[in-house]
């Protein structure tokens, strides 16, 4: 899917979600005739009923964790279109401020723009909606690059199994791989160790690399293997022609590439490209990912629901979580672990918050650590004069938490760099 034609789907996507109730309204909406629905009896109950479809089926399974990107873009779609609950109150039961829950919500409805893409066969809508709109082209294709970079922003990056993303994408593209006669024969060990990525772009990267991939090879066959490196993971997938020669690429599978190639890039990985490398290969595809290596994440709080709260926020993420509750023993802890972050509320037994501050501050190991103060108490400029990093008012949410240790993890390391 190009960024232009995606930008136009999305948009008319959006406006037909919010009135997904209303039939009038869903009549004037230019998706009846690009899904086919204008010769239907009931034009916009057949579009309300195809919608309602494609958000259940992006449903996550039950093996999926529900801290999951997937998870959260599933339950945005349902709440905001299929309930129609307003944007506030979706906010407010996800613990998102409005402005973050906008950009999650840019993020779903992407995903389910490109899943109507993948299934209903919308290549056309590229060229017709891009030729009558030649004008708007280098904006919409500004607003896709800004929705990438909302998206690298917004999101932390999870510990993911390449297995399960490929899993996944290949069960989605079952009906494509099938029409094309197609298969895919994956070589990946066992053993392999978890990736540090944004589950949803890499997820509609590996969609855009094998859909590509398989319109080229009629007949023919994709292989996915993984081997480890140093930080990172390459993964390469070859799609070899079968009988007939290999269909080109056009603008559309260039467009849908360079797609792919961004939203690897928000992973902080790599993607190349070759095409026609070798005699009956089609396609070469290698993606450099980085790998997850856990950043420990010190928890100095003596209120044990905080901490199980904490540690349940930093599952399946790339933070490490290590509780303390006795601050007697919580610097020597920090010294031995040198974690990432340190996570310190003001109110503790024996020694207090403050004075807590103050000796990591004055220790040569854990000087230079960044320390956030958490607490239920209004004191955010208090804890910046005395030392602290940054200032979390409990309650927190997870992506409130998130949130703040990526900010401290990109500014500690770009300092050091």
């Amino acid at each position: 899917m190009n960024s232009l034609a995606g930008a136009l789907l999305v948009r008319d996507l959006r406006k037909a979600l919010l009135e997904l109730y209303n039939p009038a309204e869903l009549a004037r909406s230019p998706l009846i005739e690009l899904l086919g629905l204008a010769q239907q009896p009931d034009p916009p109950s057949a579009l309300r009923c195809l919608l309602l479809q494609a958000i259940e089926a992006l449903r996550p399974g039950d093996d999926v964790p529900p801290q999951a990107q997937a998870c959260l873009t599933f339950d945005i779609l349902l709440h905001r279109y299929v309930q129609q609950i307003p944007q506030a109150e979706v906010a407010s039961s996800l613990g998102f401020g409005k402005r973050q829950l906008q950009r999650h919500e840019a993020t779903a409805l992407q995903v389910l723009a490109h899943y109507l893409w993948t299934y209903h066969g919308l290549q056309a809508f590229a060229v017709s909606r891009e030729a009558r709109s030649p004008e708007k082209s280098a904006h919409l294709r500004q607003g896709s690059h800004q929705e990438l970079e909302w998206v690298s922003k917004s999101f932390s990056s999870e510990a993911a199994s390449i297995a399960d993303l490929l899993q996944g994408v290949v069960q989605s593209l079952a009906p494509l791989l099938a029409a094309a006669r197609v298969r895919i024969e994956t070589a990946l060990p066992n053993d392999l160790v978890r990736l540090a990525i944004h589950t949803i772009t890499m997820r509609q990267a590996l969609v855009s690399i094998l859909s590509t991939a398989v319109q080229r090879i009629p007949g023919g066959r994709i292989e996915v293997s993984a081997v480890e490196q140093p930080a990172r993971m390459v993964v390469r997938i070859v799609a070899r022609r079968g009988r007939s020669s290999p269909r080109p690429l056009g603008h559309e599978g260039g467009e849908s590439m360079e797609m792919a190639r961004e939203l690897v890039a928000v992973s902080g990985g790599r993607l190349e490209l070759a095409l026609d490398a070798e005699a009956g290969v089609a396609l070469i595809a290698t993606l450099h990912l980085p790998i997850a290596q856990k950043l420990g994440v010190l928890v100095i709080d003596d209120n044990v629901d905080t901490l199980q709260l904490f540690q349940r926020y930093l599952q399946g993420t790339r933070y490490g979580f290590v509780g303390e509750r006795d601050p007697q023993h919580a610097l020597a802890l920090a010294q031995e672990l040198t974690p990432k972050v340190i996570i310190l509320d003001v109110m503790l037994p024996g020694i207090d918050g403050w004075e807590m501050l103050g000796r990591l501050r004055e220790h040569p190991v854990t000087h230079g650590l960044p320390v956030i103060v958490c607490t239920i108490l209004p004191c955010e400029r208090l804890a910046l004069t005395l030392g602290a990093s940054a200032f979390m008012r409990k309650p927190v949410s997870r992506g409130t938490l998130l949130a703040a240790l990526d900010a401290q993890v990109d500014r500690y390391s770009s300092v050091g760099q």
